[in-house]
């Protein structure tokens, strides 16, 4: 699911839960919708994850998407050791 598609889901009421989910370094996003299976947040350009290494930053993304609850999963989140 693209940044668009996500917007258009949320004003349709379609979105049930999403979550911000470590993975390595960085966080995913998590879409779980009324009437389909999970989705992840892809890329512009590909299918690729969007990936977050500032939780900061995906959270103001979903902010203006319209998200305004997002869980936050840590089990696989890796932060790169400080230098």
């Amino acid at each position: 699911m693209n940044l668009e598609q996500l917007r258009a889901t949320v004003n349709a009421g379609g979105v049930q839960k999403v979550t911000l989910e470590g993975k390595g370094d960085g966080f995913i996003v998590k879409i779980t919708t009324i009437k389909g299976p999970e989705a992840t947040l892809a890329r512009v350009r590909g299918p690729e994850a969007r990936c977050f290494i500032n939780p900061r930053s995906g959270l103001g993304m979903l902010r203006e998407a319209g998200v305004m609850q997002v869980m936050v999963d840590l089990t696989h989140w890796e932060p790169a050791p400080k230098k």
